[in-house]
């Protein structure tokens, strides 16, 4: 009789493991899939921040095109300022950039192909 429970005790230990095992397999999968799906966005993101430099680079060089004098007086006040570190968006007014701001850029230069014409 003493056998027996200690093949039972081992059996019950054996089937402990295998559903232990059984559960690590799922854990497993489960953050290989998170894992991937963070990949994935974290490539998405270097993608559109790649393109929204680019596009940040393009309208920078198309406000360099543009003579200051054409500016009125109150952009000029604004492009001071943002030449100082502020923002002049509406999105960020005041707050201190570290990089060049479309927004601002925008709200300076904007307009001024349209005034051109």
């Amino acid at each position: 009789m003493g056998k027996n429970m200690a093949e039972n005790d081992l059996y019950s230990e054996f089937e402990d493991i295998t559903n232990k095992l059984s559960d690590l397999s799922t854990q497993l999968s489960s953050l290989k899939e998170q894992l991937s799906k963070s990949l994935e966005e974290n490539e998405e993101l270097k993608m559109e921040n790649k393109n929204l430099r680019k596009h940040l680079e393009k309208v920078d060089d198309e406000t360099k095109d543009f003579d200051q004098s054409d500016l009125p007086s109150s952009r000029l006040n604004l492009e001071k300022l943002y030449e100082k570190g502020f923002h002049v968006c509406q999105q960020f007014y005041g707050s201190h950039h570290d990089e060049p701001c479309m927004f601002c850029l925008d709200v300076i230069y904007g307009n001024r192909s349209q005034n051109q014409k």
